[in-house]
């Protein structure tokens, strides 16, 4: 296994693990409870209950010190501090059950309360170095408003119903730390809290469990100076102070894990942290209605605490106003700028010359600019709202660009008939694209998602095709007929028929039939080209051994060749077989290894290659000619486009040799390319899918030999004029 894999699945069961972790330790925290209840208040309980709270120090004062460890300045410095106030507490708890049970009438119990007051001081300093993030005054007041509510509502729930019973029949240093072990605690919640308020965006979730540990810690000093004779707190005080130290461990631990938390758990300790004074206040009002205000000191904290809810209600209430204000005019100039650019789109969408279309889910019709009113004859209230294959398109559904596109489907630059409003038939030039949606609802995704439509008027391509497909026609009859007849004549005057023909006259009919043939292969290479373009040229695919035509076509150019001087190389074939139309594949031939005899040097050789792979056959056909400059290759399989690079301007042609050649390799579903170094020569390239079952290595004996070798030289006398054509 991977380390990457094992990283991973180690963040995903991390999750789970603490889960797990935190539903134990809420269980043993409430079985604790419940024994602390049930089991009787003898001492040997409440000693238990005391070394077993010692104990949960430890794990506490340990993930202090390592989150102090692993953070840095302030932060470190403040959990340090929390370490040596945990161990304080343990400390203490430990005096507390040795000056009572082990060691009684010592002496012992003098030290509990300097260790007890040193680890509330710790804490104190701990939460007044944490760093804090800075405000601006008005945010500050608001946070430390948030706090007064707080402290002020606690106070008054623990004066109600705690501190009074302790304070009465108490004297002395007794008296001072029944009053000062739940003040210091007070304080601690109330730094706490303003540390967790300052830290809600983002938030620090274990500045909430140090609140929640510091509540915790509250409860069990208020319950402690219930028994202010008592050296060994009861289980119940324990429990509480339990409590609260298991919160300041598993606060550490966030800090030590160093795992973000989700924005989903940050969500949630901000809520909490905002609304705890508002719990507060209630849980103050229901105990106060409940118990009464007999003393000044709690009328006191009612008037400060109402006073301060009150201006709290006021400054939330302002900034809600101010806020919502605020939104409502953001939200009209955000309304009115989208207002504004969606004039500005429309404005844009109507000078578009292309008709565009938008539909729903649904394939109804939602927008339609000017253009395509104009071009359907139609208003816009006449397209919005109905459904675009029926209002528009000619074709039967299954066949419809729009069906095809709300089906995911892109349509780029498809010939489709869109109805006019006349029920004329409009040619048009079309282009769908589909809009994706993020619901899985269908009835949201009818809405959400979409397509649109963008067509061209292309009356006018079609008109001027009419009239290329006019002319090819006229070209086909009218010309090759009068050219049959010259040919005919011609022929008449060598065989004589016309009388004997001087030298003189010979050179001259000679020179008249090359020129008929050379007009004869124009008018077939433009009726070819024509075809090509309008997909009137149709093939007829076969398994073809291409080794037999190689050597047909090599055998045909063997006048062309020898009457150049140069050789043809044909390379080893092999059994090689490809799909395709064999005289449309010799003719591609043709015109390229004719191009490249004859621009070839006199002596030179013609090298042709067969490369096969899985599922093409790569043909080369290289030459040692002039070459091709590097601006004019992009070009040289356009129409009538003639090479002007010196030696290569002089050697005749149509011009539509590699017009047809490109034209017949893509229709096999082939690619064409060349590659030329000025006066380096050129090596052209073209692919062609091998026939269906064959693959490289099997036998030409299953489908067929290629009839003679298609490897050496073939030269002979010939005609230049006769085969082939330029570049």
């Amino acid at each position: 296994m991977r380390a990457d894999d094992v990283e991973a699945r180690g963040r995903d069961a991390a999750p789970a693990v603490g889960r797990r972790t935190t539903l134990l330790v809420v269980a043993a925290l409430v079985v604790a409870g419940a024994l602390a209840l049930l089991l009787p208040g003898t001492v040997a309980v409440a000693a238990t209950a005391q070394v077993l709270g010692a104990a949960l120090f430890v794990p506490a004062v340990l993930l202090c010190w390592r989150a102090g460890r692993v953070t840095r300045a302030r932060w470190s410095l403040a959990w340090r501090l929390l370490a040596g106030a945990a161990a304080a507490w343990a400390a203490g708890n430990v005096v507390t059950v040795v000056s009572a049970v082990v060691l009684p009438g010592r002496g012992i119990n003098a030290g509990i309360y300097p260790l007890q007051g040193a680890a509330m001081l710790l804490v104190l300093a701990a939460l007044l170095v944490l760093p804090r993030p800075r405000w601006t005054p008005g945010q500050a007041a608001r946070a430390w408003l948030d706090v007064l509510v707080l402290v002020a509502g606690v106070g008054l729930i623990g004066s109600v119903s705690l501190v009074e019973q302790a304070v009465e029949g108490a004297s002395g240093a007794v008296r001072v730390f029944a009053l000062a072990y739940p003040a210091a605690a007070l304080a601690m919640v109330g730094l706490a809290y303003e540390l967790s308020r300052r830290h809600v965006y983002p938030p620090r979730p274990e500045l909430f469990l140090l609140s929640a540990s510091f509540v915790a810690w509250l409860a069990g000093a208020a319950a402690y100076t219930l028994t202010p004779d008592a050296y060994v707190a009861p289980a119940g005080v324990t429990w509480a102070v339990g409590v609260g130290t298991t919160l300041l461990a598993l606060s550490a631990h966030r800090v030590v894990r160093r795992r973000p938390d989700t924005l989903e758990v940050g969500s949630r300790v901000s809520r909490v942290v905002l609304a705890a004074p508002e719990a507060v206040v209630v849980v103050a009002a229901v105990t106060g209605i409940a118990v009464g205000l007999d003393h000044w000191p709690q009328r006191v904290l009612a008037a400060v605490l109402t006073l301060a809810v009150v201006v709290r209600h006021v400054v939330v209430s302002s900034d809600a106003r101010r806020f919502h204000w605020r939104l409502e005019r953001e939200v009209a100039d955000r309304t009115a700028d989208l207002r504004d650019w969606t004039e500005r789109y429309a404005t844009i969408l109507d000078t578009v010359g292309d008709g565009i279309v938008s539909t729903d889910g649904r394939g109804v019709i939602t927008f339609a600019n000017a253009s395509a009113c104009t071009l359907l004859g139609r208003t816009p209230e006449e397209l919005v709202g109905r459904e675009a294959c029926g209002a528009l398109c000619t074709a039967p559904r299954h066949d419809c660009p729009f069906d095809a596109a709300l089906r995911g489907s892109v349509v780029d630059g498809v010939d489709a008939e869109l109805r006019h409003r006349d029920g004329a038939v409009v040619p048009v030039e079309l282009h769908a694209t589909p809009q994706p949606f993020d619901t899985a609802d269908r009835a949201e995704a009818a809405h959400d998602g979409g397509v649109v439509i963008a067509f061209r008027d292309v009356s006018a391509r079609v008109a001027v095709e009419q009239v290329k497909r006019q002319f090819v026609s006229t070209v086909s009859h009218e010309l090759r007929t009068p050219l049959t007849s010259v040919r005919g004549v011609l022929e008449m005057f060598v065989d004589g028929d016309a009388g004997e023909l001087t030298p003189d006259g010979h050179r001259l009919v000679a020179n008249a039939s090359r020129g008929v043939e050379r007009l004869s292969r124009l008018v077939d290479d433009i009726i070819d080209a024509e075809k090509l373009a309008t997909g009137q040229f149709r093939l007829h695919r076969t398994r073809i051994p291409l080794a037999r035509v190689l050597h047909q076509t090599v055998t045909a150019l063997q006048p062309l060749a020898a009457g150049a001087h140069v050789g043809i190389e044909v390379g080893e074939v092999g059994p090689a077989q490809v799909w395709g139309d064999a005289d449309r594949i010799e003719q591609a031939l043709v015109n390229l290894i004719g191009n490249a005899v004859k621009f070839s040097p006199e002596g030179g050789t013609v090298e042709v290659g067969v490369t096969t792979e899985r599922d093409a056959v790569l043909v080369t056909v290289r030459d040692h000619g002039p070459g091709l400059p590097e601006d004019q290759l992009e070009h040289v399989f356009e129409r009538f486009h003639q090479v002007t690079s010196g030696a290569a301007t002089d050697r005749g042609g149509t011009g539509l040799g590699l017009t047809i050649t490109r034209s017949i390799v893509q229709q096999h579903g082939g690619r064409i390319w060349v590659e030329s170094t000025l006066g380096e020569g050129a090596l052209f390239s073209f692919t062609l899918p091998v026939a269906p079952g064959w693959f490289p290595g099997a036998r030409a004996g299953t489908t067929g030999s290629a009839p003679g070798a298609a490897t050496g030289f073939l030269t002979g006398p010939g005609d230049p004029e006769t085969v082939g054509g330029p570049r």
